[in-house]
């Protein structure tokens, strides 16, 4: 028995042929950027501005001089500054314990401000040409005290009171009467927290602390 063939009928399907894929164009290369000359030199590195924080330390040099719940409020020099500035009649206190640097800040300071010269500080404010009349602290303390005191110049009482320079133990009693029986404000620019101020810088270096006097001779 034959069997019967189909495919002679059939046309016959032509080969596909694949075409050849052309290669893919190169990418297009990014432009080279351009290195700067000095590139393989040291990069110099940027100095910081240092920032003078007369915040820190802001607890009583002596232990035990805790005047109460009132306590002075630690400050930056730039605060300290502009009180001192917006102050109507400022006075500046100052005592023997300068050193030079911080003589000159005072010296400085006192061609913005009244000056009342405790201790010896005369004798080295006075050549300098600052006219700073001696009084006793205690004595000035008493005095601040009295609304009626037209001041050492004769032109009326002090609203503002600055420290610098002073002992420690005698000017922190002194100035508690001030504090307790005046609406006169007290701030210490000195380098020791004063608690019975109502503004102080915290216990400083030496450096900081001439730094701090230089930021708050800026803002007067």
């Amino acid at each position: 028995m034959q069997v019967r063939n189909d495919t002679k009928g059939k046309a016959k399907e032509k080969p596909v042929v694949k075409k050849k894929e052309e290669p893919p164009a190169p990418a297009a290369s990014a432009p080279k950027t351009a290195q700067p000359k000095n590139a393989g030199d040291k990069a110099v590195k940027a100095v910081e501005e240092k920032v003078i924080d007369t915040t820190r330390g802001a607890e009583p040099f002596e232990t035990a001089n805790i005047p109460g719940p009132k306590m002075a409020r630690a400050v930056m020099p730039a605060v300290a500054g502009k009180v001192l500035a917006k102050s109507k009649r400022p006075l500046l206190i100052v005592g023997s314990r300068l050193g030079d640097g911080a003589l000159e800040r005072a010296v400085l300071l006192s061609k913005k401000m009244s000056v009342a010269a405790v201790g010896n500080s005369s004798r080295v404010l006075v050549p300098k040409g600052v006219d700073a009349p001696y009084i006793n602290m205690h004595a000035l303390a008493l005095y601040l005290c009295d609304p009626q005191w037209k001041g050492l110049d004769g032109k009326g009482g002090y609203d503002t009171i600055a420290l610098l320079g002073l002992t420690y133990y005698y000017a922190s009693q002194a100035i508690s009467a001030v504090k307790n029986f005046t609406r006169i404000k007290i701030i210490s620019i000195d380098r020791y927290y004063h608690p019975n101020a109502d503004f102080s810088f915290g216990n400083l270096k030496d450096d900081v602390f001439l730094a701090a006097l230089d930021e708050v001779i800026a803002q007067l």
